[in-house]
């Protein structure tokens, strides 16, 4: 049986800019097993970091659901988010000043 350590399905990000919108994320999905390794690759502005920000729960999608362990992490608010992640979520971030 396949359990999923992360699935994305149909995920999209937006960002309100003055009266538009930018797109961040549209309709993206993945699926990474337990065991398996993920690779996030792209150009700068691709979208790689807010990806790695919804799979923490970080930050939330505009559209769509992030699993992490069977946890819907979309359905957590800000406070069981954190929690979530302090318990299962390591996370190293690229800038060292964080």
């Amino acid at each position: 049986m396949f359990l999923p350590a992360v699935e994305l399905r149909h995920l999209s990000k937006f960002y309100r800019e003055g009266d538009g919108e930018r797109v961040v994320l549209r309709d993206a999905g993945a699926t990474v097993g337990i065991g398996e390794i993920g690779v996030l690759v792209g150009r700068s502005g691709s979208g790689k970091s807010t990806v790695l920000n919804l799979i923490s729960g970080i930050d939330r999608p505009s559209e769509g659901t992030v699993r992490v362990n069977g946890t819907d992490l979309t359905a957590l608010d800000e406070g069981a988010r954190t929690r979530f992640r302090r318990e299962h979520i390591g996370f190293i971030f690229q800038f060292f000043n964080l």
